[in-house]
């Protein structure tokens, strides 16, 4: 045999291995081989833990290894034999029989686990060993993971609480801070302070209590900053300027000086002047006037005091009285830094505590605290050795997927549940039931870890090799560092591109930040072996940079807002990039098929956009695609609070609580709710006499308005008594006359998105109704106050152009990736800073920083470019076979000695690429002509040609198409038209009116619905309790329609259709001349003989003969009866109709029936 690969190495479950594997290196093959390994082994797969990332990779995994095991259950002798020998290098013929039996049994012995499969995100790891020692950890035994949606909720009830502790001035440093926060923040900067606060909640929460809490951090931050006690800086500042530090009389002997030197020393010493008279004088705040004289306005102390033609003794006082004023201003500086810290520190320990109680109220954790407990319970306090206990001999062997995304918190978990692996009698627990011996596997890639917001580090992951490497040596154990530098993925010359971007040292030391003498040289870091083996050369491109035109002074009053965005480089971009997509599928251009190992024509699913960060270049990608009519899957990120779908709805809810908010009614006739046109819309509110919704409502004859009115009207009458989840999924499969749902409308005008964002919605509402939020006006308060991103699930192609950021692609791969936003200016970061030796500093500008915060935002800057070079490094090697890099720059930068991903690429491509003339553009390559490329092949068949009739289409089948009675005649006739309305109907009692065209009728039919199953004796009270809760009805309304209803109950000549054997609201489902008909017959009797359908109307006035009927009345009538006889063969069907304005009683005869439907 032949000497084992690298990957063979790693996956021996003998060998404790840190795997460094480069992106597309096999490691999920690794992975899932060593599982499999240590199964054949004789390890017992509950002893086997594996922890990875995502839920889609631990999902990915286990699907791998269940379908080895699988193949390995049913396979021949001598093709298991192959397998197994591949697996573990061995001769195939050396298998004993006893040895394929195990084999061919480990499928089912995995299944047969209880629980399964230990293969798991770290989290749900957490979770179920916190389920296991709740009252060692703390928690409630019947604790709930809240999701993302009542996480937001509780955050912001964590906010209404800090605001609620300043308003009561209890204590009164939470008023103090919160009054000077607000106050010297704008409005966005002071709620992003909360947003900083949540992402390092357990950071802040512990340096609060290291320091003994709130009383403690004066002193902690005094110390922090390099001052020996806690200093006012207003003190500080007022006494550099007041005598005797400041003295007048020196400043008015400059200032004469200064007067007979140049222009700039003559304004110089007028200032000086100005400040010497008023301090003399004891009048005004002269801080601001000394610092503008002494430094720039960025607080650097200004290079020249004065020119050559002021004396020496002048300047020479000048620079001695700069040194004095810069030696304040830092201690000022320092103390400033440290007052603003300790208000932002003051209202995050309210918060937290906040947080924390609004959880512990209802028992519920969250995935920080799921890693945070499960640390506490395995490293601290007297409970963690039992704890430890319990589980030795429970995992027997661990593996880490992913580890350069490991946090800090979660090494701490791995190292407590190994540490027992190599010492004592844990190191050969395994040995001594006859397994192999416990190790520890662990897989990543310094290279791609680009999560620090999350904790995670590049050098923990090589600092936890050496650590590890030291304690399972001295052990007397084998461990190797093993690395995968074979991409699997990638095609040469994507690998080579790669390689030539990080050449350099600086870059190869941002890739592997830490990694010290381990490697001397760049290549021995940044190294990528090709392993593919289809022959499909790659190509690079970078194109050249789209530059915006210069902004014009003026702009014209009627211009849009819009159109110099319209020509802007972005868009033209995102244009040429949308074209050359669409042409690159148009002409079928080879792509390699991973899973068939063979080349294709490329599709629309094959292209995946990359940019770093949500902004202007990524929603200009998507409107470009969606323009082209490019199937394109939307954001991969969805903010809720601004999206179309929620504002929309969040309109329709506004429009039912406030019936005179015109403007919400206006967006939603705009919106896909109603898809009024702009001009019909603007037909309706131009020269109008009142509101909105009265005008819409005399206009409901006409048909989009009509249904306009009927979708409003329909969800203000039933938001008064459904709950917000029943109200807004009935709304989404409510149907126009064009037979699509609300759903459907907002599908066909948003995209595929919008499925995503509804779905949302919903479960917001089906969350606030478990919250107790079971009213619109409460679920009306949530919205407004939500903050909430959904994620998409894009990591499968489904025939769509995927547009992403770089971080969201992790773990993905694409044929084609586009990278159009490589010229960017990173952020400056919030002004809140970790310092070193731990601890955190708030200042908001770099002019302001003391010494310590300028340190620690250098150390931050230096860090953000380092991890922006590992995000280009995740983005680059998504690519199969082609990379196109584009950039656009303002029209005032220049593109010399831009870095960002533009430099490092375009530096690459001066050595590797040559020049190509695309279209009017001039672009760099890398690689042969995508036009030369080999083309995917269709070989003809050699069989002989296949019979006519097989080629030839299928005859189309009936489908299922359901059919609502009361929709038959627009079926027939091919037009829809409106429900019948009495021509009185305008003149209708105030109080009908009020109520909408329908909403009375519907009411009337829930009380004949319900009373007849009651004693007649309670049906008065009865009625009067069903319509108490419609709120918004008067005492006259409601009395009106009880009277109707009860009319009719109490006329003898209804007594058959409410007596035995009737039924009220009976479904209807039955076939119906080639279609299905569905509906619901108001009141159905059914005796031994006959059928009786009976249909309600309120129509008034209600008609005295059946020739003044609806005709639509009576054809739903025939319909119910036809679908009737089919049910019960050899009884009569009869129909009538039963009118509450009378009452009165319509018999509808059979062959009126009969001629409705021959019509």
């Amino acid at each position: 045999m032949s000497a084992p690969n690298p990957q063979a190495t790693a996956a021996d479950p003998g060998v404790n291995a840190f795997v460094m594997a480069n992106a597309g290196s096999g490691k999920t093959t690794t992975l899932v081989s060593r599982v499999a390994r240590l199964l054949l082994r004789g390890s017992p797969p509950s002893a086997v833990l594996c922890l990875t990332f995502t839920k889609a990779a631990a999902a990915e995994m286990q699907r791998r290894l269940y379908q080895r095991l699988g193949q390995w259950a049913v396979a021949e002798d001598a093709e298991l034999r192959g397998e197994l020998g591949r697996l573990e290098h061995r001769d195939p013929a050396g298998y004993a029989a006893k040895e394929l039996s195990r084999a061919r049994t480990l499928f089912a012995r995995a299944l047969e686990t209880p629980g399964g499969l230990k293969i798991q995100t770290i989290h749900a790891f957490c979770e179920q060993l916190l389920r296991r020692f709740p009252i060692e950890a703390g928690v409630s035994p019947s604790f709930r993971v809240i999701d993302d949606a009542e996480a937001a909720a509780i955050r912001v009830t964590a906010r209404e609480a800090v605001a609620r502790a300043a308003l009561a001035g209890d204590p009164p440093i939470v008023a103090d801070a919160y009054a000077a926060l607000s106050g010297a923040l704008a409005h966005s900067d002071f709620e992003g302070l909360f947003d900083r606060f949540e992402a390092r909640r357990d950071a802040l929460d512990a340096y609060v209590a290291s320091v003994g809490g709130a009383a403690g951090l004066p002193g902690a931050l005094a110390e922090a900053v390099g001052l020996d006690g806690w200093v006012d800086p207003e003190a500080v500042e007022a006494e550099m300027v007041s005598p005797p530090h400041l003295d007048p009389a020196a400043w008015f002997a400059a200032a004469g000086s200064l007067s007979r030197g140049s222009v700039t020393d003559q304004k110089r010493g007028v200032a000086m002047q100005a400040v010497a008279e008023a301090v003399a004088g004891g009048q005004g705040d002269v801080v601001e006037a000394v610092r503008a004289i002494f430094f720039t306005a960025d607080g650097e102390p200004r290079k020249s005091m004065a020119t050559k033609q002021i004396d020496a003794d002048t300047t020479f006082w000048l620079i001695e009285e700069q040194t004095r004023l810069a030696e304040a201003v830092h201690v000022a500086r320092a103390a400033r830094v440290a007052a603003n810290t300790l208000s932002v520190l003051v209202l995050a320990e309210v918060y937290g505590r906040a947080y924390a109680t609004a959880k512990t109220a209802t028992g519920a954790l969250d995935f920080a605290d799921l890693i945070a407990r499960t640390r506490d319970l395995l490293t601290d306090g007297p409970g963690a050795a039992w704890v430890l206990f319990k589980l030795d001999g429970g995992v027997d062997h661990l593996l880490v997927d992913e580890a350069q995304d490991t946090s800090p918190e979660q090494w701490d978990i791995v190292r407590a549940l190994t540490e027992e692996f190599f010492r004592g009698d844990g190191a050969h627990e395994a040995g001594r039931r006859g397994e192999i011996e416990r190790t520890v596997f662990v897989v990543g890639d310094e290279k791609q870890s680009i999560f620090s917001f999350q904790g995670a580090a590049p050098e923990r992951l090589l600092k936890e090799s050496q650590l590890y490497r030291q304690i399972i040596e001295g052990a007397g154990r084998r461990f190797e560092t093993v690395k995968l530098l074979q991409s699997w993925r990638s095609t040469p010359e994507v690998l080579q591109f790669v390689d030539a971007v990080f050449a350099t040292q600086a870059r190869a030391e941002a890739l592997s930040p830490g990694r010290g003498g381990l490697e001397d040289r760049v290549d021995a870091v940044i190294r990528h072996d090709a392993a593919r083996t289809d022959g499909l050369p790659g190509t690079v491109d970078v194109w050249e940079v789209e530059v915006d035109a210069p902004a014009a002074d003026r702009r014209a009053w009627d211009e849009p807002m819009d159109a110099a965005e319209r020509g802007g480089a972005r868009r033209r971009l995102a244009e040429k990039l949308t074209a050359e997509i669409g042409e690159m599928v148009r002409r079928g251009e080879a792509v390699h098929d991973p899973k068939t190992r063979s080349l294709r024509a490329m599709d629309w699913g094959d292209v995946l956009v990359l940019v770093k960060k949500r902004g202007p270049m990524f929603e200009e990608m998507l409107r470009s695609l969606k323009r082209s009519g490019a199937p394109v899957a939307g954001a991969d990120r969805l903010k809720l609070a601004a999206h179309p779908v929620f504002e929309d709805l969040r309109a329709l809810a506004r429009t039912a609580l406030f019936p005179t908010d015109d403007l919400s009614l206006a967006g939603v006739l705009r919106s896909p709710l109603c898809d009024v046109s702009e001009e019909r819309l603007f037909e309706l509110a131009y020269k109008r006499s009142g509101r909105l919704w009265p005008a819409l409502r005399d206009r409901a004859g006409e048909a989009d308005l009509g249904d306009a009115a009927d979708l409003i009207g329909g969800f203000r009458a039933a938001a008064g008594r459904a709950t917000p989840f029943d109200l807004f999924s009935g709304l989404m499969e409510r149907r126009d006359r064009r037979g699509l749902t609300v759903r459907q409308r907002f599908l066909t005008r948003l995209g595929s998105e919008a499925a995503d964002a509804i779905d949302a919605f919903l479960a917001q509402a089906l969350a606030a109704e478990q919250r107790g939020s079971r009213d619109l006006e409460r679920f009306a308060a949530d919205l407004d106050r939500l903050d909430q991103t959904v994620k998409r699930e894009m990591d499968e192609p489904r025939g769509e152009v995927r547009v992403m950021t770089a971080h969201s692609s992790k773990g993905l791969e694409a044929p084609v990736v586009i990278l159009p936003d490589t010229i960017f200016q990173d952020p400056l970061g919030d002004a809140l800073l970790e310092i070193e030796g731990g601890g955190f500093l708030w200042c908001g500008s770099k002019k302001d920083d003391c010494a310590v915060t300028a340190t620690a935002r250098e150390a931050r800057k230096k860090k953000g470019e380092e991890e922006s070079l590992r995000l280009l490094y995740v983005g680059l090697t998504r690519a199969r076979d082609r990379l196109i890099l584009g950039g656009r720059i303002a029209a005032n930068r220049k593109l010399d000695g831009v870095e960002a991903w533009w430099g490092p690429a375009t530096q690459a491509m001066q050595t590797l690429g040559r020049e190509v003339q695309k279209g009017d553009m001039t672009i760099r390559r890398f690689g042969p002509d995508p036009d030369t490329a080999p083309r995917a092949e269709t070989r003809a068949a050699d069989t002989a040609a296949p019979p006519g009739w097989l080629l030839a289409p299928p005859e189309a089948e009936a489908g299922v198409r359901l059919l609502a009675p009361s929709q038959a005649e627009a079926e027939s006739t091919g037009r829809a038209r409106p429900p019948a309305l009495s021509p009185l109907a305008r003149q209708a009692t105030q109080a009908g009116a009020a109520m909408g065209r329908f909403r009375r009728g519907d009411l009337i039919h829930r009380l004949l619905e319900r009373l007849p199953d009651l004693p007649p004796a309670d049906w008065d009270s009865a009625a009067v309790r069903l319509l108490a809760r419609e709120r918004d009805l008067s005492d006259d309304q409601r009395a009106e329609m009880i009277a109707a209803a009860l009319s009719v109950l109490r006329d003898d000549r209804f007594a058959p259709v409410f007596g035995p054997g009737s039924r009220a609201e009976a479904g209807v489902v039955g076939p119906f001349r080639g279609r299905t008909v569905s509906g619901r017959i108001d009141r159905l009797v059914a005796t031994p003989d006959r059928v009786l359908i009976v249909d309600y109307k309120t129509n008034r006035p209600a008609p005295d003969r059946l020739e003044d009927v609806d005709p639509a009345y009576i054809i739903q009538l025939a319909v119910y009866a036809e679908v009737l006889k089919g049910a019960w063969p050899g009884r009569a069907v009869e129909a009538a109709l039963v009118w509450t304005d009378g009452p009165k009683l319509t018999h509808v005869p059979a062959d009126a029936m009969t001629a409705s439907l021959l019509q």
